[in-house]
């Protein structure tokens, strides 16, 4: 009996492995959270994440460059967090961890 327990308890730990997010990707969420730690830091998130929100799908050199200005403030660690899930698919383990970690930052911000 203990045996079937112990096995099964190695097996579901090895499915839960393969399951977790890249470690890309937690690096990406622990960026993230770091961020939404940082007053400053968020700020100058929300701010950006409201540009975006304002220019929506039709963006010019002059807002692009204004985002870039954020993301530069952001820090590089940041900036390498946010191309993180650059073709993972959003239905993914990896996606679905990503797209949680930025959603915990957004929800951060002021509506």
């Amino acid at each position: 009996m203990q045996r079937a327990l112990i096995a099964g308890l190695v097996v579901g730990l090895g499915a839960y492995s393969v399951l977790a997010a890249s470690p890309k990707i937690e690096a990406a969420v622990k960026t993230f959270k770091a961020v939404g730690a940082d007053p400053a830091k968020l700020k100058t998130f929300c701010a950006m994440s409201k540009a975006m929100d304002e220019a929506g799908d039709k963006q010019d050199q002059a807002t692009e460059a204004k985002i870039m200005g954020f993301m530069k403030r952001l820090g590089p660690d940041f900036e390498t967090a946010w191309n993180a899930a650059d073709g993972v698919d959003d239905n993914s383990a990896d996606g679905k961890a990503y797209l949680a970690g930025l959603d915990e930052l957004a929800d951060k911000c002021p509506q």
